[in-house]
């Protein structure tokens, strides 16, 4: 084949997935933002300025900053005692312990908000158990639908991320400066103010900077538990705008806003990583639970029951709740199957309109996600592989491209294929096609971070060895390296499964009556306050996220 004048061969072997992401990613996001700037077919800045002077919509922006502040700012704030302990102690089961604290970051956002309307609402488990024991009959705590709801469910959803990232960044700062400050009477707090703090600081910062990006893109937490548009996000406000009231001039405007604030956000967090990495790390000795003093430890257990009862609270609570049924609206719940059974039944028997929504909503999610695995895999191993044989100019600018869509809302993304499909640009394209690319776009970023280290990690001198002996082009990669990077691929494609099966932003907007997912039934369950099913279909999703965690955690995908 001969290359175009000027462009090297990886260059050339990496025009295919540029054109993929091209006509996936960039055109449908270029698109919706373009709408933004135009209009009645001329460019104009009115959307824009319209949202700058709308007393609305700047409101909807300080909201966005400052619930995304103060989500991080807790976050940080429960996950710091956890940091040291994991960092400055070794016990049985600590490996255990770490392991759980991070189920939150797996599960979709909708389970987080059913477990929390079961566990934190007005007949949830924690007020019916106070009313028991305070002798009262109504709720003593007012939790859901509001700003504390939000902030609740964000700090249960990122603090893993702050733990995990602290943990490590405390574990490698060295001991002689702490030594030193202890030899010359330094109290324990004002060593941690003067010394453990600043050095703490930039691990913070990193895992701060990914957790206010999470909270600041946050849709189905804040669409539901924040109760409406009083406590509206522009994620939230976009699909409002786009969605139901077919604003695609000001819709594109605000997701304009949007995206141009996640990837300043996303810019400065890579950076940061970047810098991080240059670090010195220190492995300091830890100190064994039994040499730590009674304080100490009771200190220390106190604190993980605590976060144990708030992790799986919830999560425990969607699982009983999918074994129970309620024959009457006065009669108490008995434990049944029934739930299950009504998934399991053959297409054609006599179901419900529940059971029909539970099983289609299986096996619409099945094929999501089993096509966008298979899809993503191919064209995370093929682009890793380029990456990772060839020099290219410019390539970290290339790189940057082909992570893009990890500092984009789904939102938008999934706006703009709407937007393609009406305007007849995609009609062609089934919804279920357009949902299975969407799924592959948001989850190509977590599948390349698996894969290409693994595939750097080869040595070159085992493939030229390889050559010499024969075994050059496919063979060598079937034969070779393949193998070597088996455990990226089950990380890859562990991450890709649980993506496709809790994504709800551009599944929701895509998906028509006729294909409903686990997660947009669990949704429509929740709204017709069906909570028996929407836990069984909940318990199904757990199930299959904490498997896709294990595969990840046994081969450490989690932290790449």
């Amino acid at each position: 084949m001969k290359i175009p004048k000027g462009m090297k061969p990886g260059e050339l072997r990496l025009l295919p997935v540029i054109l993929f992401l091209f006509l996936t990613f960039y055109l449908p996001v270029a698109v919706l933002l373009m709408k933004g700037l135009q209009s009645e077919s001329r460019w104009t800045l009115d959307w824009l300025k319209e949202l700058v002077l709308s007393p609305y919509y700047r409101r909807i922006f300080v909201f966005t900053m400052g619930q995304a502040f103060l989500s991080t700012l807790l976050s940080l704030l429960v996950a710091l005692p956890g940091g040291w302990i994991l960092s400055h102690l070794d016990f049985p089961g600590k490996k255990i312990l770490k392991a759980l604290t991070t189920i939150p970051f797996i599960l979709p956002s909708i389970l987080v908000v059913l477990g929390f309307i079961l566990f934190w609402g007005r007949q949830g488990v924690i007020n019916k158990t106070l009313m028991a024991l305070m002798g009262r009959d109504k709720p003593v705590l007012d939790v859901l639908y509001s700003f504390k709801a939000i902030l609740l469910a964000h700090v249960f959803y990122n603090f893993p991320i702050a733990l995990r990232l602290i943990a490590a960044w405390w574990e490698g700062l060295g001991e002689n400066q702490l030594q030193a400050a202890r030899t010359m009477g330094a109290s324990e707090g004002r060593i941690f103010r003067t010394i453990t703090l600043p050095q703490l600081l930039p691990g913070m910062i990193s895992a701060g900077s990914l957790i206010f990006l999470y909270c600041f893109m946050s849709f189905a937490v804040v669409l539901v538990l924040g109760g409406g548009p009083r406590y509206s996000t522009l994620e939230v406000e976009v699909y409002r705008l786009v969605k139901y009231s077919l604003d695609f001039g000001k819709g594109g405007a605000l997701a304009l806003v949007e995206t141009a604030a996640t990837l300043f956000l996303t810019w400065f967090y890579i950076n940061r990583e970047n810098t991080n990495i240059q670090r010195q790390v220190w492995r300091g000795s830890k100190s064994h639970w039994r040499d730590a003093s009674l304080t100490t430890r009771i200190l220390c257990a106190a604190y993980f029951v605590v976060v144990l009862f708030i992790i799986f609270g919830p999560i425990l609570t969607v699982m009983v709740q999918s074994l129970l049924v309620q024959t009457t609206r006065t009669s108490p719940p008995g434990l049944s199957l029934r739930w299950y059974r009504e998934m399991l039944q053959p297409p054609g028997s006599a179901r419900g309109a529940s059971a029909l929504l539970l099983a289609s909503s299986i096996r619409n999610s099945l094929i999501l996600a089993i096509s966008t695995l298979v899809l993503t895999l191919t064209i995370g191993a093929y682009t890793s592989w380029i990456l990772s044989r060839y020099r290219f100019r410019f390539s970290g600018m290339i790189e940057s491209l082909i992570m893009m869509p990890m500092g984009v809302s789904s939102v938008v993304l999934g706006m703009g294929y709407l937007w393609l499909r009406r305007g007849g640009r995609l009609e062609m394209i089934s919804p279920v096609v357009s949902i299975i690319l969407a799924h592959t776009v948001i989850a190509l970023p977590f599948v390349l971070r698996s894969l290409t280290p693994a595939m750097k990690r080869i040595r070159q001198s085992l493939l030229d060895a390889s050559r010499l002996m024969g075994a050059g082009g496919i063979r060598q990669f079937i034969t070779i390296e393949l193998p070597l990077i088996r455990p990226g691929l089950i990380t890859g494609g562990a991450f890709a499964l649980a993506i496709s099966l809790g994504e709800i932003n551009a599944t929701l907007i895509l998906s028509d009556a006729g294909i409903p997912t686990i997660p947009i039934a669990i949704l429509k369950l929740i709204g017709t306050y069906k909570f028996y099913s929407a836990c069984a279909l909940g318990t199904i999703l757990i199930l299959i996220c904490t498997a896709a965690f294990i595969l990840i955690d046994a081969f450490e995908g989690w932290e790449t």
